[in-house]
């Protein structure tokens, strides 16, 4: 079965993780299949133990997906680390990892409404 898994990055802020969680529930409407979601520190889920889930039920396909804006440490070096740990674990699990949200027209149209919206004075 192929599956998607949703990295993001993890926060203390209940607001992020609530944000976190909406967008993935908008994202699992969208697309078919298995979707997961998971963050890579601080916020539980973990991507080993989500994972590790994933498989028992059934996945051995696997597109990791992360919620991240840039290609940094994370995406370079962090996520391929545990990733290939876990291919160690399950051999017959083919695992995939897509590039971060980056550039798109879409962020500059956020960006603008964001600074032609409500605004914050400090």
């Amino acid at each position: 079965m192929k599956s998607i898994l949703v990295v993001g990055h993890g926060s203390r802020s209940k607001e992020a993780f609530e944000v976190f969680n909406s967008m993935l529930d908008n994202f699992k409407s969208q697309v078919e299949g298995n979707v997961e979601g998971c963050f890579m520190e601080i916020c539980v889920p973990n991507i080993p133990d989500t994972i590790d889930l994933m498989y028992k039920n059934g996945t051995r396909d696997l597109v990791v997906v992360p919620y991240f804006l840039f290609s940094g440490i994370h995406i370079k070096e962090d996520i391929p680390k545990i990733l290939k740990e876990i291919k160690v674990k399950y051999t017959d699990l083919k695992i995939s990892l897509a590039k971060p949200i980056g550039y798109n027209n879409i962020i500059v149209n956020i960006l603008k409404e964001n600074a032609e919206g409500e605004l914050t004075c400090i």
